[in-house]
């Protein structure tokens, strides 16, 4: 798993007793991002490699640079911020002729006309 991984690397505790390994890929990922270290902290929530296995990893980075791009920011911690931007990261690479997700970019990112 990508999270003990890193969990060694950056001398974040390890795997507690009890935590499942997805509360721990989390937790571990959530220490990551408030660290700014935004794509092992999406290689660790989604347990792949972003040159390997992409996927919802790029997602979440694309939506990082897209909310970067923006200048938005909904606060919150680590774990939060990667949810956000997982959420833009769909958003932003969606077919831009779909009204509904149009709205939804505008609800996401507001208006910066």
């Amino acid at each position: 798993m990508l999270a003990t991984e890193y969990a060694k690397s950056f001398e974040i505790e390890s795997q507690r007793e009890g935590e499942s390994d997805l509360d721990f890929r989390r937790r571990v990922a959530g220490v990551l991002r408030d660290k700014g270290e935004l794509i092992y902290a999406n290689e660790a929530y989604y347990d792949k490699r972003i040159d390997y296995e992409g996927g919802d990893v790029m997602t979440g980075v694309i939506g990082a640079v897209a909310m970067a791009l923006q200048d938005v920011d909904y606060g919150g911690d680590g774990e939060r911020k990667l949810g956000d931007e997982f959420a833009a990261g769909v958003v932003a690479q969606a077919p831009k002729e779909n009204p509904m997700l149009e709205l939804l970019a505008l609800m996401l990112m507001g208006d910066r006309k």
